[in-house]
Formats: C-alpha cells, structure tokens, sequence
C-alpha cells in the first residue's frame, strides 16, 4: 500500500503476497478474508497506515469502503501531524530554552573571564612586572588622592620617600642580569615588610623605588620609617653565590594641603634624593626651601652651560707627569675648567655632573679632547703623552674608535702620545665592547689607563683581561702615606706594585702632596707619579714658558 496507493487485498493476495516473501504467515495467525489499507499522508509524505480487516466472507470490501477510510485516514493524519507539529515545536521551545541556558552560561562564564583579564591587565598596568609592586602611574593616582585628603583635613600630611638603590649598576653588571632582579626582588620584599596599611612602596624604575605614608603626624614618623628602611636593606643577602650588603640613598618630601599635584611631591622627593646621593650616598635627606633653591640653581647653572659651550668658556689645564727618581716630566694629564664670566674659574667637581644630568657632557667632552690634543701636539715636547679622562658614557658609542683616530689626525697628535683614562664602571659597564675598543686603539698605537686603581668592586679579578698600559693609584691609599697607622694603606700600594710589575704595566700615584709621600713611593718602587707637590693643574702657557704659545 505505502508503495504503490492498493488498498484492498482478499485471501488469494494475501497468500500471493506470502509466497512472494511480503509476508511470513507463520507471524499473522488467522488470514482475513479481506483487507483494506490506506496511507496516512500529510502532504507527499506517508507518515502510517489505517487498516480493516473482515473475517468473515459476507463482510467484503469495496471502492466505498476504501474511499471512505481515505477520508478518516485523512483525518487522523492531520491530527497525528498537527500532534507531531505540536510535539516538534514544543521539542525545539524545549531546545531553545536548553541552548538559550547553555548560551547564558558560556556568556556569564565570558563575561566573567572578560572581567578577570580587565582585572588582570588593569594590575599589569599599574604594578612592576618583575616586583609584583605598584607602579609609578598606580603611585601618582594613589598621591593624587592622599593629596585630596590633605586638602579636606588641612592638619593632616603624608610623606614621600623617594629611593635608589647605591652601586645597583655594578651589581648588575658583574654579577648578570638575572641575579639583578633576584637582588631587586628582595629589595622589594624588605621594603614591603618595612611598612604598614596603608603604606604604599612602588618600584618607579631600574632600582628606584617609593613610600608613600599617607598620614605623618611630624617630619620625624618620616625620617624614623627611612632608618627602618636602610636598616632593612643593609642586612647582607648572598646573590649568584656573592655576598652583598645593599645600601640606598633616600630623598624624603613631607605634604600638607599647600600641594595640590603628585608631580609636584615626587619632583621634590627626587630633589632630596639627588642631594642624598651628592652628599655621599646611604643617607637620606629631607626636602626643604634651601634644596627647592638649589633646584632652581641647578636649571640656571643648565642654561649657563649652553652659553659657555657656544661662547667657548671652558679652557683645558694640564697637571704634569713625572717620574719620581729623575724628576722628569713624561706627561701630562687634561683637566677641564670653566672661566665663567662673573664667577671666575669653576673647577669639574662644580659643574660635570650637571652637565651629565642635562645632556651636555658629551659635547664639552669633545671640545676638550680635541683642544687638548691639539694644544699637546703644538706645544708640549714630542716626548711627552697626554692622558684624556674617557667617561662611561662615550664607550657606549659604536663610533668612539674612529671618532678619536679622526680627532688626532685633525689635530697632529701621534697616537703613541695619547693615553686614554678609564674608570672602572666603564669597565663593568660592558666588558667585552670596552676590551674590544681598548684593543683597536691599542693596535692603532693609543694606550690606555685605569683610574681610580684599588677603589673599585672587584679590581683583581678583571685587570689581567683588558690591554692596559698604565695604572693609577687612588689618591686615598698615596694620603694615609706617612701617617701613623698607615700600614694598611702601605700594603695595598705594594701590592698594587707588584701586580703592575707582574703583569707588565706602569703604575702611577696620584695626589702626592708632601714629601714623605714622595720618598715612601719611591722607596718602594713606585715611578711615575702626579699630585700637587709635583705640579698643580695650569694652561698650556704655564708648561712652555713665556712667548712660546
């Protein structure tokens, strides 16, 4: 019926049907004497059947019949397909309602992950990768609303401590980057455990950091927190199997109500930090008006600078080299100074390191390079060489080689006459490039000096690896030199001479300034030597005589 639309079926095409295989009669029990069937359609689709059966003769079939059961099975295939219609839709309110559930989960679930990485990048934003500690913008919101408070409760105040960590740079760079921000770490730590709620300390940047105390009755609760602080630090840690002992200088800045913008406290915490770390460093200093003046005295001495070095203000002096047994001069060494128009001559000590913080350093560096060059090649003895004091900051320039070999065919002066002085923190700041640019001069017939010799972190360990030809003695150990109590002193110079005999390099003490000075260096074998005893710092005119220049 479902494949062809026949209906009506008697004995005989029942039987035929079993023998064809449609049926297994063995499944039917009594055969009917006459069958009607007729397809439940909806549509083009059969969905079922409705069947009658006669078991008796008399009760046959016909077209009436058939037609008649197609009415009713019309019927029941509408209502079976308006049910199954309902039981679909009602199947997908069902499923949507599920997907709708399952889509609010996956939303709440979105938007509570979208929440948590807000959170998380907000934090990463205002906190210290490596510390876990707030930054400095967290810091400037923090202030910006402790100062409000301040404004609301004019008895109230805070304090700003404004940190940097002493010699970090060294550490740094001797003992590799990742025991420096092991070090930095526990920096952090011991500042933290310093403090109370609400106390704040936040890393600002490299090794700077700062606290924030939100209420401080008097300047003293300030200074008596910055004494924890360096008492904190000072405790030794061993890092990269060294043992150090960390120290900080601190700026400390106290607010009342008159400061209405976080800039203004952290610039004035900056202020006593800088005069912390020019005082001598592992100290702190409170700001006040006379460090507010020196500020301001620091950006007039900035534009002074401009002016000296457009109007050519700084003139080169020359302090002589000799050697301590004939009294020869050898050489000499170029110090800078500055002829002021109103304050006269202003020595290095007053004003290179404002020079450094405003960027001018390198153009006065090279003025005097090349004017002292030039002065040693025209007037001072073929002889004689001329040591020029290279700071840091120019062995960080690719070009320094070929700079300074262009600088002396400018100028005349044969390499084999210049000695370039280094300071150890040119040494540490990057080994293998200053060994690399000491080497190149080397070749080219420039010499090298190591200032300072003896003061520095680890002096012995790395003398041996750069081609140097000169060493300097610290003017501190050539002081203690017959003083009571100076065998210390004594004993570093010796050995200072040993090394420099066994490893083939001159040795030079500076700042002799008595003759008991003089007389010990050269009974213990010391041959070159320079110091106000000997010969001060003067022009060129004052090392060739009168009408030479």
């Amino acid at each position: 019926v479902l494949a062809h639309g026949k209906g009506i079926f008697h004995t005989d095409d029942i039987l035929a049907l079993a023998d064809r295989g449609y049926i297994d009669l063995d499944m039917v029990g009594e055969l009917a004497q006459c069958w009607l069937g007729v397809p439940l359609r909806v549509g083009d689709e059969a969905i079922g059947l409705v069947v009658v059966q006669s078991y008796v003769a008399r009760d046959d079939y016909g077209p009436a019949d058939e037609e008649l059961l197609t009415f009713v099975a019309s019927q029941i295939a509408n209502s079976l397909n308006r049910r199954r219609a309902a039981l679909i839709q009602q199947q997908a309110l069902e499923q949507l309602e599920h997907r709708v559930e399952e889509r609010t989960r996956e939303l709440r679930h979105e938007i509570l992950e979208r929440e948590r990485i807000q959170q998380q990048l907000e934090h990463e934003v205002m906190h210290d990768a490596l510390t876990g500690l707030p930054n400095r913008g967290y810091l400037r919101e923090r202030l910006e609303r402790v100062l409000g408070l301040l404004r609301r409760d004019p008895h109230r105040k805070c304090a700003l401590l404004y940190l940097d960590i002493d010699r970090f740079k060294v550490i740094n760079d001797s003992l590799g980057h990742l025991a420096g921000d092991g070090f930095l770490k526990e920096v952090a730590r011991r500042l933290h455990e310093c403090l109370r709620e609400p106390d704040l300390v936040a890393r600002i940047a490299g090794d700077e950091f700062a606290v924030l105390l939100e209420d401080v009755p008097e300047a003293d609760d300030a200074v008596r927190v910055a004494q924890r602080v360096m008492d904190a630090l000072a405790q030794p840690l061993v890092i990269a199997g060294k043992e150090i002992e960390p120290s900080a200088s601190i700026g400390i800045a106290i607010a009342d109500a008159d400061y209405r913008l976080a800039d203004e406290l952290l610039h004035d915490a900056d202020v006593a930090l800088y005069r912390a770390k020019a005082q001598g460093r592992k100290r702190f200093e409170l700001f006040d008006a006379s460090l507010q003046k020196h500020a301001v005295d620091v950006l007039a001495l900035e534009r002074e600078l401009r002016v000296a070095l457009a109007e050519g203000q700084f003139v080169a002096y020359f302090q002589p080299i000799l050697r301590l047994d004939s009294g020869r001069v050898v050489g000499h060494e170029a110090l800078i100074r500055w002829r002021h128009p109103s304050r006269g001559l202003i020595g290095p000590g007053d004003f290179l390191k404002v020079a450094e913080d405003s960027g001018y350093i390198e153009a006065i560096d090279w003025w005097m390079f090349e004017h002292s060059c030039e002065s040693a090649a025209r007037h001072l003895p073929a002889d004689s060489y001329l040591t020029l004091n290279v700071s840091p900051l120019h062995f960080r320039r690719p070009d320094l080689c070929e700079r300074l070999l262009q600088m002396l065919r400018r100028t005349g002066l044969a390499p084999a006459r210049l000695v370039i002085e280094v300071t150890e923190g040119s040494l540490l700041d990057d080994p293998d490039g200053v060994r690399d640019v000491l080497a190149r001069l080397r070749d080219a017939g420039v010499g090298a000096a190591l200032d300072d010799f003896g003061t520095g972190y680890s002096s012995l360990s790395y003398l041996h690896t750069f081609p140097l030809r000169l060493v300097k003695i610290d003017r501190s150990f050539v002081a203690r030199l017959g003083e009571a109590g100076a065998a210390n002193s004594q004993a570093v110079v010796s050995s200072i001479l040993a090394l420099a005999r066994a490893l083939g390099i001159e040795a030079l003490a500076e700042g002799i300034e008595t003759e008991a000075q003089r007389e010990i260096l050269l009974a213990m074998g010391c041959v070159l030597a320079q110091g106000y005893l000997l010969g001060r710092p003067a022009p060129i005119e004052a090392w060739i005589g009168p009408g030479k220049g």
